[in-house]
């Protein structure tokens, strides 16, 4: 089957890789590669851009900070841009294939003009681009935005952009653009996260100061990404600084951290460690209280430079969920102790182990073993009866990347991974009472084997025309069946006068793997599960309309997307189903198909003394069951019909900087109950009386509004030891934003309903340092 696949993909490359040479190509040509770092740490940077302004020609970095330009022979001088570091201009004599690195140094803070001019040429390349729903996420932001307890959340910040909606307040669940909470392939270092959050969901497991790039894809999927429906947040850690050492760090109200990277071998081989821990529990303790929960981080990373050609990366991760709660109530009546003793544990870790080589000038490679693991523990023991529940998937995978540098503006990538998913769910473990309740069950191991190949060709022509296209092809193979998905992958530019472009976007996903969650809340009990006959894999076509602008006066760049997407095999739980414990989960499932369509608008400013954006989103999502809602159609639970950010920094001075971010949102859907009606039961020795509902979903909570607040006051630069104070607030005006619906009775016997809030008025402080 594999040898099949490659013989299919030389064929398809063959076909539709375009002609070779332009009327250009009779003059000799050279090739110009090599890597852009940061001068002061050596970290590889993503998205710098290599340009010679005379001649329009430029390039820009891999995802590894890898460069590749091919052109005729002359004397260029190159513009080496990236935001947020001074732009470095360098004369090449190109008269043979050579290799240049080059290493920017960051912009310092007070020189605005040079911050600004960081942009233009990345802003340029993101206007032309081919590439729809693409955002990269302004890292420099993070720990400005106001976060709940002052606790930056990279997450937070991705919920603030356009099509990304927010489900319970607070918390890290996203629904991008109409899908559901499991269809985002979440990546740390390539490796996926299956459960991204700690505090039942209020916070990421994302430590803020071990990122280093974060990008999220929302349609016109690259071929090179896939399993996931409705989006991809690719998240990169840092490297670790191979020229000196560092430390940084906070310390907040909910939790403190501290990263410390540098040199094991100078310019060769370097290390990053991060730990994060709650200390509520032992804050409380020391109050004489009692709060049995606490959740913890640990990342780490080394690359070692083996020669010019070949490099390694080892990254990990390692976090926990903690809550014990351990009681004695005297039974008086039988004069005997009654213990309580429950708790949990849930987690996380990843490993990945990259070997980057380069293979000519124009051919890179990156090749990964990566490995994965969730699993929750839940067990108690109270009068006489003891339970324990487990769950755990874990994932073992290869994956290889090619990217081939054939001329300028002519990117052809290939590849593909196979990855072997282990489900273990709903293991349990049963003595005493209890038993009668809950069966022990043995949680079978599943395994199931996912795989695929892709190409993808970005085309760069001498018209206004970029062309980016390419095709997936994924298999699944579940208990001695396979299921197989064709994914196609489309994006089209035409470029405006004006620095402004026109696209045009089509891609088919795949997945073949769902998630079972009883709550809106993520909770320990959430388990994966993989595709079956009776439910078949998830497949989505979504198409998208785009309009870009760059308005060079203000240095703003305005983004508009209009786009529909048809989701089928949906899946949903029939009415009265029991998820907990249960072992035949998937015969409480039922299929089903969806669409969703919307506007999104934004408006961003990366550089300058004040920078944000504003993002508004208008969506509409649908689901439709035959044996929900009497097959009719009804709105998704998270249909909210508009959704506005506001996102704002401004540097006061060089040591004082205030950031807000004003949020709306349209209430989420809900299905209230509007009477009552009553019929015998079964032994017709009394009557049951049971509730009548709405249509599904028909009623939407109240719409929100939120403003949050924060004040940094920086010390003074320049010294070895550099700290910040953080003064901010959580919803300043003290409104209640919608959580949940209590529904009681008036005098009269009308249903009455209110909305409860669950966060107000949140005042925090912390102190990050770094040295």
């Amino acid at each position: 089957m594999r040898h099949c696949f490659g013989h299919f993909l030389f064929t398809v490359s063959c076909i539709l890789l375009p002609a070779a040479w332009s009327s250009s190509a009779c003059a000799q040509n050279f090739t110009l590669s090599g890597s852009i770092t940061d001068a002061l740490s050596g970290e590889m940077i993503i998205g710098a851009t290599l340009y010679d302004q005379p001649s329009g020609q430029g390039t820009a970095t891999n995802t590894y900070g890898f460069y590749s330009l091919t052109l005729p022979a002359g004397e260029y001088i190159f513009t080496v841009r990236s935001l947020g570091y001074q732009a470095l201009t360098d004369t090449v004599r190109l008269r043979e294939n050579g290799v240049r690195d080059f290493r920017l140094s960051p912009a310092a803070v007070q020189l605005q003009e040079v911050v600004v001019s960081q942009a233009e040429d990345q802003a340029e390349e993101d206007v032309t681009s081919p590439r729809m729903g693409m955002t990269r996420i302004p890292l420099r932001l993070l720990a400005s935005v106001p976060a709940i307890g002052g606790e930056a959340d990279v997450v937070k910040l991705v919920q603030l952009m356009p099509g990304v909606v927010q489900g319970v307040e607070g918390s890290t669940g996203m629904f991008v653009r109409g899908g559901d909470g499991d269809q985002n392939l979440i990546l740390l270092d390539e490796a996926v996260v299956y459960n991204v959050s700690h505090l039942f969901g209020f916070f990421s497991v994302f430590n803020p100061e071990t990122l280093k790039d974060v990008t999220l894809h929302k349609g016109s999927f690259p071929a090179s990404y896939g399993g996931r429906l409705s989006s991809v947040l690719d998240i990169r850690m840092k490297e670790g600084n191979n020229r000196k050492f560092t430390a940084e760090g906070g310390i907040g109200l909910l939790s403190s951290r501290v990263t410390v990277q540098g040199p094991i071998i100078r310019d060769r081989f370097s290390f990053m460690i991060a730990g994060r821990r709650t200390y509520v529990d032992q804050a409380a303790k020391a109050a004489g209280r009692t709060v049995p929960y606490y959740f913890y981080d640990l990342n780490a990373k080394a690359n070692f430079r083996i020669s010019d050609k070949d490099r390694l990366f080892y990254s990990t991760y390692f976090g926990n969920d903690v809550l014990a709660i351990a009681t004695t109530r005297r039974d008086s009546s039988r004069g005997t102790d009654n213990v309580l003793d429950f708790g949990f544990t849930s987690g996380n870790y990843t490993n990945t182990l990259r070997w980057n080589h380069i293979h000519s000038q124009k051919l890179f490679s990156n090749i990964s073993l990566i490995q994965t693991h969730f699993r929750y523990n839940v067990q108690g023991q109270f009068a006489g009866s003891a339970l324990l529940a487990q769950s755990s998937i874990s994932d073992a995978g290869l994956r290889a990347d090619y990217s081939w540098y054939r001329n300028t503006g002519n990117l052809t990538g290939f590849g593909g991974s196979v990855v072997r998913h282990a489900f273990r769910p709903n293991l349990v473990n049963t003595s005493g009472n209890i038993t009668e309740f809950f069966v022990s069950q043995s949680g079978k191991l599943l395994s199931t084997l996912e795989s695929a190949l892709y190409f993808l060709q970005e085309r760069q022509f001498d018209s206004p025309f970029r062309l980016n296209y390419g095709l997936r092809l994924s298999m699944a193979r579940v208990r001695a069946k396979n299921y197989f998905g064709i994914e196609p992958r489309l994006a089209v530019s035409y470029a405006l006068p004006g620095k402004q472009a026109l696209k045009l976007g089509f891609s088919r996903m795949k997945q073949y793997m769902h998630l079972l969650s009883s709550s809106s809340f993520s909770l320990p009990t959430d388990l994966w599960y993989p595709v079956t006959d009776s439910i078949r894999p998830q497949t989505a076509d979504q198409v998208a309309v785009g309009y870009n602008r760059r308005f060079e006066k203000f240095k703003t760049a305005f983004t508009a997307e209009v786009y529909y997407k048809r989701m089928q095999n949906l899946i949903e739980y029939r009415p009265g189903a029991q998820l907990l414990l249960n072992n035949n989960y998937a015969d409480e499932l039922i299929t089903g198909r969806g669409n969703a369509y919307g506007l999104e608008l934004l408006l961003q400013k990366n550089a300058g003394r004040l920078s944000g954006w504003v993002s508004y989103t208008l969506s509409r999502a649908r689901r439709q069951f035959a044996q929900l809602n009497e097959g009719k159609p009804y709105f998704a639970r998270y249909d909210r019909r508009h959704n506005v950010a506001l996102v704002g920094s401004f540097d006061l001075s060089q040591g004082i900087t205030f950031s807000a971010t004003w949020v709306f949102l349209s209430g989420a859907r809900f299905t209230p109950p509007v009477g009552q009606y009553i019929i015998p039961n079964t032994g017709l020795s009394g009557v049951d009386v049971l509730p009548v509902y709405t249509a599904r979903n028909s009623v939407k909570l109240p719409s929100s509004h939120r403003l949050d607040v924060n004040l940094i006051i920086r010390r003074r630069p320049g010294r070895k030891w550099s700290g910040e104070w953080h003064l901010g607030a959580y919803n300043v005006y003290n409104r209640a934003q919608p959580f949940r619906i209590d529904v009681a009775k008036d005098k009269n016997g009308n249903y009455q309903y209110q909305a409860s809030g669950l966060f107000g008025f949140i005042p925090s402080v912390a102190y990050n340092f770094k040295f």
